[in-house]
């Protein structure tokens, strides 16, 4: 690919969003663990120290889990679910043998009870929420005196997270079919790229901002040369491949203020902006070039023409598309696999 490294797809994105979450949270409770250690030595809790101990060296652990790739988020969020059982049972244990406070059963169930509302679906998480609500009733309140509201409160506030994630994955849902809507109406489904209509209101926004450089705003239409013959020979299935394979060249060989547009067919749209008209015409030169030495496996070589118009040679922005226009058919009528950016000028 040429131009700069394109940026991560919004999954990639939200993921590497979701693993630093995940780090700073273990990071956090190995701290917390880290921290309870000196007490516990202090206070001669053997138990307590012992787990204190191992919960610092797997949140350690649980750190580089979350740094690694091969370790999906789903994965990751049953490993944190599993761990705070774990830790929840074990505080029972300590509990038990007098070296913890029911504030400390009270909070790890709450912590296991939000890990899984948010993370699994209903039953499953529901069904852990009430095991370790019956940790906290049964064996541990005929050992030792426990707080009845407290417990009381604790299962209001389960409930309560609950229904807070439950509204919560409802809002996130409906955010993404909005997002989906909104990506039907401004990206053309098969290749990713703005659509017409997006590309058509992106050129007009530009072009009236254009101001006193109209000479650094250029359109260029992008065609490709026989595209019908693959078509024909190969498939309609083939030649979507090489429509995606070259809106991906494209958007790769500009930079993030340019647009690629797929303006219809196998016709692209190209909106250059920042650069003076030499610099406008080497860009396109070069993704004209890129195309020619580039190849598909199982494909013969593929070829583009295009036609560049400047926004300083026109009064508006159906003018300056007829002028781009224009262009390609004349890089067409005279050879194709070229630029024409002057009256039957190409190269």
């Amino acid at each position: 690919m040429f131009g700069g490294e394109p940026g991560l797809s919004p999954h990639r994105e939200r993921e590497q969003h979701l693993r630093q979450l995940y780090v700073g949270m273990a990071l956090l409770a190995a701290l917390v663990q880290a921290c309870i250690v000196p007490y516990a030595q202090g206070a001669d809790l053997p138990g307590l120290n012992l787990q204190a101990k191992l919960g610092t060296g797997s949140n350690l652990l649980l750190v580089g889990l979350a740094l690694w790739p091969r370790v999906s988020t789903h994965a990751f969020q049953w490993i944190l679910i599993v761990s705070a059982q774990l830790w929840l049972l074990s505080s029972a244990l300590l509990f038990l043998r007098g070296e913890t406070l029911s504030a400390t059963l009270l909070v790890g169930y709450l912590t296991v009870t939000l890990f899984s509302f948010a993370w699994l679906q209903a039953r499953p998480a529901a069904a852990l929420a009430l095991l370790g609500y019956l940790l906290l009733w049964g064996p541990v309140s005929g050992q030792r005196t426990v707080d009845p509201p407290g417990l009381l409160m604790t299962g209001f506030a389960a409930t309560l997270i609950w229904f807070l994630s439950a509204h919560g994955q409802s809002l996130y849902r409906a955010h993404l079919r909005s997002d989906a809507l909104a990506t039907l109406a401004f990206t053309d489904p098969l290749t990713g790229l703005l659509n017409r209509r997006s590309g058509h209101e992106k050129l007009t926004e530009l072009f009236g901002r254009a101001g006193a450089q109209p000479d650094r705003l250029a359109a260029v239409l992008v065609d490709i040369d026989h595209f019908k013959r693959v078509n024909d020979s190969l498939g309609h299935h083939r030649g979507d491949e090489v429509l995606i394979a070259l809106a991906e060249l494209m958007e790769g060989s500009v930079t993030p203020q340019d647009a690629v547009i797929r303006w219809g067919g196998e016709e692209f749209l190209l909106i250059l902006t920042g650069r003076d008209p030499q610099g406008a015409r080497a860009a396109v030169r070069q993704i004209v070039d890129a195309v020619r030495v580039y190849r598909m496996p199982g494909f013969p070589p593929v070829t583009v023409s295009a036609g560049l118009a400047l926004a300083s040679e026109v009064r508006s922005v159906p003018d300056l598309l007829a002028l781009a226009d224009e262009r390609l058919y004349a890089a067409k009528e005279a050879g194709r696999d070229r630029v024409m950016d002057r009256a039957r000028t190409g190269t």
